[in-house]
């Protein structure tokens, strides 16, 4: 199932297969991390299967909103359509591509994702259904692959998946979240700028997703004895990824209240912020075998990222 979305081009069907895939989960009718759901990891390819259209070109070649073909309003839909597309791509390839971690990280961790992929399939399918209101096709303009990028950089990695992806790359969409809306506002196209505003408002759960798993997982990964904490290890192991990985992830404008709402700490992101909403920080319980699994499959990577943060 998740290996088919992936692979599926068109926009609407990988919508429908997304949430297929998640009510099939719901339902018991799929184990979420079985070989039946995900497939096997060697299947998983490379790439995504995309539509004919939009042309992918390097980010400095898409249009400005002030130069786009497609006049402001549906320039800001089709980018977010784009987004979105991605974004069940994302979340399914994260499923199945470290599906080989069931037992060490519980079901709940593909659970969650296969939940984040269904969302993301209803936002596809809102940006698809007004663009056609504004009489715009998906495809009628070039986009860039700077988010399928990011996949690629991860795919050895779960915990580098877990920063790039919901902490990073969602974590800039709550930023960009509120000037979308006043822009659209501005444009004087309230039902556009609703459809961006509920988009956001539900990407601070999946922003929350991530850094809930990503902190789990570096809490299961710290050392104990040491005397730094559960949540600096966090932060610097974070910072070390996006340094290494979106240098410029980790340049402002923050939307910190937002971030805070989803878990991500300021000091993941800058040392010059604090929030004035108090930072959910939630982890998930997992058991003690289960633990000892992660930490020998993923300690060697972790340490990696840890000795560089200190660098």
């Amino acid at each position: 199932m998740a290996r088919r979305v992936v692979m599926t081009a068109e926009p609407r069907e990988k919508a429908r297969l997304a949430h297929e895939a998640y009510e099939a989960v719901l339902a018991g009718e799929a184990a979420v991390a079985s070989d039946g759901f995900v497939g096997a990891r060697a299947e998983m390819p490379r790439r995504p299967a995309r539509p004919e259209k939009p042309r992918l070109v390097p980010p400095k070649d898409v249009p400005s909103p002030k130069n786009s073909p497609l006049g402001a309003v549906a320039h800001v839909m089709h980018n977010v359509a784009h987004i979105e597309l991605n974004a069940i791509d994302l979340a399914m390839d994260t499923v199945a591509r470290f599906a080989s971690l069931r037992g060490a990280l519980p079901d709940q961790f593909f659970i969650d994702f296969a939940h984040v992929a269904d969302d993301e399939s209803r936002h596809l399918l809102w940006c698809l259904q007004r663009l056609e209101e504004l009489g715009v096709e998906y495809g009628d303009m070039v986009a860039h692959d700077v988010l399928w990028e990011g996949a690629e950089a991860t795919a050895e990695d779960p915990l580098a998946r877990l920063a790039v992806v919901p902490c990073m790359q969602e974590a800039r969409g709550l930023d960009a979240g509120p000037r979308l809306v006043e822009r659209l506002v501005g444009h004087g196209d309230n039902r556009s700028a609703s459809i961006i505003r509920r988009i956001s408002d539900e990407e601070v759960g999946h922003v929350a997703v991530g850094a809930a798993w990503f902190r789990t997982v570096c809490e299961v990964l710290r050392d104990v004895d040491a005397e730094t904490s559960g949540e600096d290890v966090a932060a610097a192991t974070f910072r070390s990824y996006i340094r290494r990985l979106a240098p410029d992830a980790l340049r402002g404008p923050f939307n910190v209240e937002d971030r805070a709402r989803a878990g991500i700490d300021p000091s993941w992101f800058t040392d010059d912020v604090a929030s004035a909403v108090p930072v959910e920080r939630h982890t998930h319980a997992i058991d003690v075998d289960a633990a000892r699994a992660l930490r020998d499959r993923l300690s060697n990577v972790v340490e990696i990222e840890q000795r560089a943060a200190h660098h």
